[in-house]
């Protein structure tokens, strides 16, 4: 342990950092797996290509990092909502901070730098995000950055529970403006 802390630094991922980000993710998905969508098993066997292209942001999608020095400690996505067929939707999803530094305001940090990197591209009028309805730490980031809620939708969580996936929106600029 560091007897004086760290400047803790945020920044898009870069194609060397894939191993970092394949072993932060699938811990996150080890060891809480009733937070995510996609469940441990299903990203375990990805290939190293596949975990570089992850790593590789571009106008599509972009994955941030928290660093702790060379230590990755956090890590947050954005990307194109393959849900909206008109692409005008941003989703904010895949977030995780190591237990060890949370409550820290890292989680907003990550929110401010996925909101940025969504307004500097015009084609976004909204951005989406959601949380398991049990997971009040979630509600109160997603809320403090004025997204809104649109719906709830059940989902079975890879833990293997039934709750809702409490869904929100923020709009960002007028689509029919586009």
């Amino acid at each position: 342990m560091r007897s004086e802390p760290m400047e803790i630094a945020l920044r898009a991922l870069a194609p060397e950092d894939w191993r970092a980000l394949r072993a932060l993710r699938l811990h996150a998905l080890a060891t809480e797996p009733g937070v995510f969508f996609r469940h441990y098993d299903e990203e375990v066997g990805l290939t190293d290509e596949a975990w570089i292209e992850l790593a590789t942001g571009d106008d599509t999608r972009c994955v941030f990092g928290l660093f702790d020095g060379e230590q990755l400690i956090g890590i947050s996505a954005v990307y194109t909502d393959r849900d909206d067929p008109t692409g005008a939707t941003a989703g904010l999803g895949m977030s995780y901070v190591l237990p060890a530094y949370r409550r820290r305001g890292l989680v907003s940090r990550l929110y401010e730098a996925r909101l940025d990197w969504v307004r500097a591209r015009p084609r976004f009028a909204r951005a989406a995000v959601g949380h398991r309805s049990s997971n009040d730490a979630s509600r109160r980031a997603i809320e403090r950055f004025g997204f809104v809620h649109t719906h709830d939708i059940p989902h079975r969580w890879p833990d293997g529970s039934e709750e809702d996936d409490v869904c929100y929106e923020l709009r960002l600029r007028d689509s029919s403006a586009r």
